[in-house]
């Protein structure tokens, strides 16, 4: 008898796309209760069979539908032979033409379809009552600790449970012959036939062979054993430990080789992350980000709790894949997807506080008034003038009226102006998330609201982000993953820069200016007016309290992502993925500077209100094409991938600005009745075609090779130099698996890493390989001229910036995976660094881009994790990282001249990129003999050294020698920004229902730069406030001080405020970076409460930056740097401080 049948689902492709819609708008709008109802509507099968038994057909229709299929077999034949063709019809429409033929009819309860003669039903269903049964028992370790969360699911079915707190759990059977499946992350799952058990207890082991644990990689996933590079995981278990708000925040100490540098405490405020170290001057240092698949070029806006894995990519091998845009390293982000089951709802609600602790202390009013009170003193002595009077006022340089009064007694204000601008602020979060779905269906939905105030006042930043995950099975062979995540966040922030980058007459971060505020004048006057300094002084500062009060500074955004990923399977061995995505970004600021007397120089209406109004929008697509081969013959295991990938930006910047305001009363431009007195458009676009290529080869998972080529095309880069090829390959050994060692019952795995391959950095202007021209205006002959001339040449030359490198790695696992230790070492060189060289003015032109610089890098990473501590309700974990790297500049252009970054900073060839520049100190002058031995600062002017002025290191005369002078021959080399090395460490440990997780974080051996402390380390003598660390200042010779820090003088002399090492103070410090304590609500709490045993309840409560021990006393955070340029590092203006915070939560999962 020849049988031929054919089975499979379809979709029509109109009806397909209405669906996907409708599904999405289900997600969004979180009606999730009848969405597994509503989709299995959605499919039609293909039944072709001949000559077929009932009992295949049934078979058939289990696998591809869902459901079982339950009947009596006194009443259906199974063996019954049929035929049948039906295509693209419902699952009803298939089971009336099948049954009917047969006297059989049917009904579809649940997840069953029960099948029986019309005459004997209310006997049926009896018997399907008779065959549903409830299940129950408890679930623990081999230690007898109860399980929490343990899946609990009937084999062949979508019905399923999870273990209360108590490792309890109760499951009604939906067929009389059922396998329990058992399963937790990190553990071997365990399968139990249910038989005629009404109970069913067991126990679930450790998974030692954590090595099979997915890590993604470029384009794919591979087992943790099989990686051949350097590739470092964080879980969602560290995020949610982390409490971060921000997803960039919470890997801070986490990964070896990763360094994230905090630019300010501001809310929503991105880091900056380092992968590695610094490996390009002019062309950025920053990571690539991916987030499922789509790459991004920040993830502010992204919730921590939808946050699967992180993954690291950090040498060239791993990161090669991506070519051109991996030379920083690659973040990879996958976010949480649905799970088959019921749908299960996660909620966390916190509630929090921050405030600034750690203020570097300032002089009060008497300690400032008398500093004051020197300053004068030695400006009259410099001059030759008497200060013998005691009545200072009366001096040829009078002491000012206010400082005296102070002194006399008169004046007893003692204002702290940084406390009068900063506040104890408030935070709260809300995240909601529902998942769940069929074999067909999964989905997640999460939305989250965070609502943060700022500690500077009138600060604050608030984010609601929404994520629908949707996977579809469209067929055996085609999948089909969607996502959806619109954002949108709005804050109010203060200035954060020493300059005036936004246009006006304001200028300066008010938190700098609060320290320069004299302490002996009060925030507000008598009447309760802003207090103004200018009536008082000389000298011009806004007043802090009015800046952060009257100032507006606003920005909206907006951001909506999507992707969708169709995976094909087209052989058993064979996948064909397409990858489409898209986002839109959005922003508007608007900014105003009122009109007010406490902001005018003279105390006049002198400064005209400024508003100022921008417009962001960023459009960005993405599509991937690739091919999956992954095969086995015998001992041999080839991965093989081969795609084309095509992406494209457009982004367009405009604003507009105005001084013509008629009052105060309206901030938008709209109040200057179309009256602008500035404004610019600024459109750029770029695109990238990309080839590429990975093979991935083992045998009998000893000997590995990986191998990869990729081939970028950017619109960047000249006409000559359009495509870069980018190859890798790397080597790896597992020694472990050799018989030698095979048998060694303490060793887990050991494997030795080697790899090779080059990556590129194209993070340069979409147009500085093409010659532009500028428009112009000027005065010729009394008129106004307008016209355009050249503004840049071009360079069909220019290319990316290449970096080469190697990575030897060692990784180990010992003792039942108790403690595992992974080691790289590395070494890269970075060439055609993107440089400005001088060229001939012949060509009407003194500068152009091209690649001319190199860099190479050397550094080693270390991460250990051990199982400490691990017995019956009691566990101790222990998570530890150190790395270290050495930064070079090998080559700066034909002549090879050291490149300044402002006055603070030189790149020169034999050392790091960005070292401070300045004089070297070496004390002060304790007196006059001191002074003549010299060297002498400005011998012979009126502000040469004088005692107590600092005595600065003579490094070079006009022929390389010392010469006993001291000018800008001797400026060199004082301070290093990078540290010697970065370490965290983070300790998990569990109490019965109580886990507490303490992250420690630091940095050692770099140094930081106070710019900030020109100002508040002696750089303007009696006008502003200082820092408490110069009270030990040098008064006389008979009262020398410290011999360290110098006189105050009103005055410059000695070269007092010229940049050195009296302004770079320690940047090591380690910090107590997170403490999370949760308390889990024993089951019989909840059930009496709530009167279910599926609720699991959390309590928590959470501290960031606790607390941090550090040496430096300058600086609000020692790990702050300001700059994103890498020719700045290090550097602290005193902005926005790092606030500790304090959070409690709750968590509820049901």
């Amino acid at each position: 008898m020849k049988k031929d049948t054919k089975f499979g689902v379809r979709y029509g492709v109109p009806y397909f796309i209405a669906r996907v819609m409708a599904i999405s708008i289900f997600f969004l709008l979180a009606n999730t209760g009848n969405l597994l109802a509503v989709t299995e509507s959605f499919l039609h099968f293909d039944l072709s069979a001949n000559e077929t038994t009932l009992e295949q057909v049934f078979h058939e229709l289990e696998k591809q539908s869902g459901y079982s299929i339950i009947y009596k077999s006194s009443e259906v034949n199974l063996k019954e032979v049929l035929s049948v063709d039906v295509r693209e019809q419902p699952l009803e429409t298939i089971l009336n033409t099948v049954l009917k033929k047969q006297g059989l009819t049917y009904e579809i309860k649940d997840e069953h379809i029960i099948v029986y003669k019309a005459k004997v039903s209310n006997e049926v269903r009896a018997f399907v009552t008779q065959q549903s049964r409830k299940v129950s028992g408890t679930v623990k370790d081999v230690l007898g600790e109860p399980m929490i969360g343990v899946s609990v699911l009937e084999e062949g079915t979508q019905n399923g449970t999870v273990t209360d707190f108590n490792g309890n759990y109760v499951l009604e059977l939906k067929n009389g012959k059922s396998v329990l499946v058992f399963s937790y992350i990190g553990y071997v799952s365990k399968k139990i036939n249910v038989e005629n058990l009404s109970v069913i207890n067991t126990e679930l082991e450790e998974d030692v062979q954590r090595l099979d644990d997915v890590v993604v990689v470029g384009y794919g996933t591979m087992r943790k054993k099989d990686l051949t590079g350097s590739v470092a995981q964080v879980s969602s278990g560290t995020l949610e430990n982390q409490a971060a708000r921000q997803v960039d925040q919470a890997l801070t100490g986490q990964i070896a080789g990763v360094q994230v540098i905090s630019k300010s405490g501001m809310p929503g405020e991105s880091t900056m992350i380092r992968v590695r170290g610094v490996g390009s001057i002019t062309a950025g240092s920053e990571p690539l980000y991916v987030v499922d698949g789509f790459p991004v070029d920040d993830i502010q806006t992204l919730n921590p709790s939808d946050i699967e894995s992180i993954d690291v990519l950090k040498d060239a091998s791993s990161t090669a894949i991506y070519g051109s845009r991996g030379s920083n390293g690659v973040v990879i982000i996958n976010t949480k997807r649905g799970v088959t089951g019921k749908p299960t709802v996660s909620v966390d609600v916190s509630f929090g506080l921050s405030k600034v602790y750690d203020i570097p202390r300032m002089m009060n009013g008497l300690e400032l008034a008398e500093y004051a009170y020197y300053s004068i003193r030695n400006r009259n002595i410099d001059q030759g003038y008497s200060v013998d009077d005691p009545d200072p006022t009366k001096w040829r340089t009078p002491l000012p009226t206010p400082q005296w009064n102070v002194l006399n007694g008169t004046n007893v204000v003692d204002c702290n102006m940084v406390d009068e601008i900063l506040r104890v602020a408030a935070q709260q979060r809300y995240t909601i998330g529902v998942s769940g779905g069929s074999e067909n269906i999964k989905y997640l939905v999460s939305a989250e609201y965070v609502d943060q105030e700022g500690v500077v006042r009138n600060s604050d930043y608030k984010r609601l982000s929404v994520r629908s995950n949707v996977d579809v099975r469209l067929s055996q062979k085609a999948n089909l993953k969607l996502s959806l995540n619109p954002s949108f966040t709005n804050r109010n922030s203060s200035y954060e820069s020493s300059s005036n980058e936004y246009g006006g007459y304001m200028s300066g971060s008010p938190v700098n200016r609060a320290q320069l505020w004299p302490s002996y004048f009060p925030a507000r006057d008598e009447n309760g007016e802003y207090f103004m300094f200018s009536h008082n002084d000389a000298s011009q500062e806004w007043n802090p309290l009015a800046q952060v009060n009257e100032v507006l500074n606003n920005e909206k955004r907006s951001r909506i992502s999507g992707s969708l990923n169709l995976d094909y399977k087209i052989l058993d061995f064979l996948r064909f993925n397409v990858m489409l995505g898209g986002s839109v970004n959005n922003s508007t600021t608007m900014r105003f500077e009122p009109s007010l007397p406490v902001f005018s120089s003279g105390g006049d209406y002198d400064n005209d209100a400024f508003g100022k109004d921008e417009s962001r929008m960023k459009l960005d697509w993405i599509t991937e094409y690739t091919l999956h081969y992954n095969q086995s013959f015998k001992k041999h295991n080839i991965q093989g991938l081969v795609g084309f990938t095509a992406q494209a930006s457009w982004n367009k910047n405009s604003n507009m600005e105005s001084n013509r305001y008629p009052n105060n009363l309206i901030p938008s431009l709209s109040a200057v009745a179309g009256i602008l007195t500035g404004g610019s458009v600024d459109i750029n676009e770029w695109s990238l075609l990309s080839y590429l290529a990975r093979l991935n080869y083992n045998y009998d998972g000893k000997y590995y090779v990986t191998a990869s080529w990729r081939a970028d095309g950017s619109s960047r880069f000249g006409s000559k130099n359009k495509y870069g090829y980018f190859p890798s390959v790397a080597l790896a050994w597992r020694i472990s698996q050799e018989n030698f060692l095979k048998n060694l019952s303490f060793l887990d795995d050991l494997k030795l890493r080697l790899s090779y391959g080059s990556t590129g950095n194209n993070n340069i202007g979409g147009y500085n390989h093409i010659a532009t021209i500028d428009y112009l205006r000027t005065v010729l002959g009394g008129a106004a001229v307008e016209g355009y001339a050249p503004d840049r040449i071009e360079n069909p030359l220019l290319t990316w910036e290449v970096q080469k490198s190697v990575n030897l790695g060692l990784d180990i696992s010992l003792f039942a995976n108790r403690l595992a230790l992974s080691l790289d070492t590395y070494w890269s060189k970075n060439t055609d660094l993107l440089l400005d060289v001088n060229i001939p003015g012949t060509t009407g032109f003194s500068s152009m881009t091209k690649n001319i610089g190199e860099v190479k890098n050397h550094g080693v990473d270390i991460q250990v994790k051990t199982v400490n501590v691990k017995n019956k309700g009691f566990t101790w974990s222990t998570d530890f990282n150190i790395s270290t790297f050495r930064n070079e500049v090998v080559a700066l252009g034909p002549t090879g001249d050291p490149i300044m970054g402002g006055s603070s900073h030189i790149t020169k060839i034999g050392h790091p990129i960005g070292m401070f520049y300045g004089y070297l100190t070496d004390g002060v002058f304790m007196n006059q003999a001191e002074v003549d031995r010299g060297p002498i600062f400005g011998p012979g002017t009126s502000n040469s050294s004088r005692p107590g002025d600092i005595r600065f290191v003579d490094k070079s005369g006009p022929d390389g020698k010392p010469d006993g002078v001291i000018n800008s021959l001797d400026q060199d080399i004082m301070g290093n920004p990078y540290p010697d090395f970065t370490y965290g460490m983070t300790n998990n440990i569990s109490w019965k229902n109580l886990s507490l997780s303490v992250s420690l974080y630091g940095s050692y051996g770099n140094e930081i730069l106070n710019l900030a402390g020109n100002g508040i380390l002696n750089k303007r003598g009696n006008r502003v406030g200082q820092l408490a660390t110069q009270l030990n200042y040098w008064k006389t010779e008979q009262e020398p001080g410290d011999g360290k820090t110098p006189r105050p003088n009103d005055s410059s002399t000695g070269g007092n405020r010229n940049l050195s090492q009296h302004f770079i103070d320690t940047g090591s410090f380690l910090r107590i970076n997170n403490l999370r304590l949760n308390y889990t609500l024993p089951i019989e709490m909840t059930r009496k409460w709530f009167n279910t045993n599926s609720l699991q309840a959390q309590i928590y409560f959470n501290v960031t930056n606790l607390y941090t021990f550090t040496k430096n006393k300058t600086c609000f955070n020692p790990d702050v740097s300001n700059s994103l340029d890498a020719r700045l590092p290090g550097v602290s203006y005193s902005d926005y401080p790092l606030p500790r915070t304090f959070v409690l939560g709750v968590n509820l999962k049901f």
